[in-house]
């Protein structure tokens, strides 16, 4: 057994390496350079609340979006449905089942889905708009299973089949979709250090998507023609990537007393479209009722790279603006944990993050073990 602990050990630091080892890679934010963004969106109050930090302290349901790995927290069966108030009136919910098979492991299944609502159609001839409208409409089904290899190792994967689409609505016309699969792998180990642990995440690995059929270009309000067919010259849409990310985490609780205790945790987060971050965490449950949680976003160092644009250069007026290409910093939560006896137990969250510029966003989500 100390042997495969050992085997299992090596293995997972040299899983760590890799993602770090990649950051040092990326020389610039490549914002705006991949597809299917919804999948970035955290789902769950109570990870939204810790500031993201939950690569290493997700053990619910709720993991199926995080890190699969911790589905192993997971002791018979549990339900968890979420919602989210999006920047600019953006709708996304989400919902996952988890359940505990003794002496093979944990699956589950998860959904999520984002609406963007109604908005008018224009065009280079018509910028006041066509008359008709359209929405976009994402999609993201999968499914999960975790494990314990060892009482301190946990791992855990999650397929997915992903959907992006554009929907005509008042006026009709054509739908277009791109649809692809993706993959998340996650572990989770116990140190033996006290409550310590280390939580690894690969989330949205998969092909490129892509969407069907052509469309025409325009250059300074005018058609590009093709020149061999005298026609206005039809266009392939170019593939694009998935939302890749690496996380590494820490979570710990410095203090477990009978009626209180405290879990703090840091990630360190790699995108493939973005500068690198860290995220700290923080949930203070008093009376295994009340549940208060605190976190925040940070950029520094070599997390903290930023993006210099220069307006008017070389002229006297030239100016250069530095950007910080993630708007997310302080976040905050609540929940209630209520125990109610034969029908389970039911947690209520609710979370808070501040985007800056941009604007507020609330998320709620509810967990049921049964």
């Amino acid at each position: 057994m100390k042997k495969k602990i050992t085997i299992y050990s090596i293995l997972f630091i040299l899983l760590l390496i890799i993602p770090l080892a990649l950051s040092h890679a990326q020389e610039f934010a490549k914002v705006g350079t991949v597809g299917a963004q919804f999948l970035k969106i955290g789902m769950g109050a109570r990870a939204v609340g810790m500031g993201e930090a939950f690569a290493a302290v997700g053990n619910d349901v709720s993991a199926l979006f995080w890190n699969p790995a911790g589905l192993t927290g997971v002791k018979n069966n549990s339900l968890f449905l979420a919602r989210a108030e999006w920047l600019a009136d953006i709708d996304y919910t989400a919902a996952g089942f988890a359940k505990n098979i003794p002496g093979v492991g944990t699956v589950g299944v998860s959904f999520a889905s984002l609406n963007s609502g109604d908005m008018d159609e224009t065009t280079v001839a018509q910028q006041e708009g066509t008359g008709r409208t359209f929405h976009t409409g994402d999609l993201m089904i999968g499914v999960a299973f975790a494990r314990m290899l060892t009482d301190k190792f946990a791992l855990g994967g999650n397929v997915k089949y992903i959907r992006e689409g554009l929907v005509q609505g008042l006026g009709g016309g054509d739908d277009e979709a791109a649809t692809a699969w993706a993959v998340d792998l996650g572990t989770l180990y116990y140190t033996g250090f006290r409550s310590l642990r280390m939580g690894l995440s690969v989330r949205n690995f998969g092909p490129e998507l892509k969407f069907a059929g052509t469309y025409n270009d325009w250059d300074n309000g005018t058609l590009v023609i093709d020149p061999n067919t005298g026609e206005p010259w039809k266009f392939e849409y170019l593939p694009y990537h998935m939302p890749l990310t690496f996380k590494l985490g820490l979570a710990m609780e410095p203090v477990v007393m009978d009626n209180q205790k405290l879990t703090v945790a840091m990630d360190l987060v790699h995108p493939n479209d973005n500068v690198e971050r860290i995220h700290f965490g923080a949930e203070y449950t008093l009376m295994n009722m009340i549940v208060l949680r605190a976190g925040y976003v940070g950029l520094f160092g070599i997390l903290g790279r930023v993006d210099t644009e220069i307006e008017d250069e070389g002229e006297e007026n030239e100016r250069e603006y530095d950007i910080h290409n993630y708007a997310q910093n302080l976040s905050a939560g609540l929940g209630f944990r209520l125990n109610l006896g034969g029908l389970g137990k039911v947690n209520i969250d609710y979370a808070y993050s501040d985007f800056g510029v941009l604007d507020w966003v609330h998320r709620a989500s509810l967990n049921i073990d049964f």
